[in-house]
């Protein structure tokens, strides 16, 4: 059997699995790839720590600490901004070092909240090289990335589905298509369990497929413990991940916000 059909295959009873848990929602973000309409709250940050690791036949990255920093500006609005510090490793040469791309981002909820039928956003974010020394070691292509997907999370019944779909411009290279599909289930009050493929393709090349598995425990009211492993299951055999590895903090200051069922489209 293909493994992009065991891949949907295995995504499927994952999406059941979590259809018959306790308590189930829908949401994206760290530690998965994939995002979802979900904002802060008003006045409220949300502040993840990680380390990343993601390794090919050809290369070995790893981003650490990568800090990835979101406000929310009332009950719609999330503004973000990431940076990582890396390191590539080149098969057969040394590790380089350097600050990789920042990213700065907009989302704005325009329909919905947690916990409706249907939530729907759109999260514009440009990507800049932070310097010019990532660029003259080969970690990083020189250039600019826009990056405009849109996300909708539907809830039916127990079950909840997020799903991102995207195009990513490329200054200096192929553009490309995202795609994500994520899930999420509460098997204990303070513990989630998460799903997710995610797709990226362009015209040029096959399309890696990436499957993560992983889980959210939260730790005290600000503090949440982020995990998650995957691996590409489709996609150019040097490139493609054969080892995704996410393992970070959620800081919520002052706590994470609770919306009350009150908001309405505006």
């Amino acid at each position: 059997m293909p493994r992009t059909h065991c891949a949907l295959i295995l995504f499927c009873v994952l999406v059941f699995a979590l259809a018959n848990a306790p308590v189930v929602s829908g949401q994206g973000g760290p530690p998965l790839i994939s995002d979802d309409p979900d904002t802060p709250g008003p006045g409220y940050w949300e502040i993840n720590l990680s380390t990343l690791i993601e390794k090919s036949r050809s290369q070995r990255e790893i981003a650490a600490p990568f800090a990835d920093i979101n406000y929310g500006v009332g009950k719609r609005i999330q503004l973000k901004f990431e940076i990582p510090w890396l390191g590539v490793n080149d098969t057969g040469a040394p590790t380089q070092h350097a600050f990789g791309n920042s990213n700065t981002g907009v989302k704005w909820r325009f329909l919905g909240q947690e916990h409706r039928t249907v939530a729907w956003s759109i999260y514009p974010q440009l990507e800049l090289n932070t310097g010019d020394s990532a660029v003259e070691k080969g970690i990083v292509e020189k250039g600019r990335q826009f990056f405009l997907p849109t996300e909708l999370t539907l809830e039916l019944g127990r079950i909840e589905i997020n799903q991102e779909v995207g195009r990513k411009f490329v200054q200096h290279g192929a553009d490309a298509w995202d795609y994500g599909i994520s899930t999420e289930a509460g098997l204990h009050r303070r513990f989630e369990l998460l799903g997710e493929m995610h797709v990226e393709w362009t015209h040029s090349a096959p399309a890696e497929i990436i499957l993560n598995v992983g889980g959210r425990q939260k730790l005290t009211s600000q503090l949440i413990l982020l995990m998650a492993a995957g691996r590409a299951v489709h996609g150019p055999l040097d490139e493609r991940s054969n080892l995704r590895l996410y393992l970070g903090l959620q800081f919520n200051l002052p706590h994470q916000y609770v919306f009350d069922g009150t908001d309405v489209p505006r």
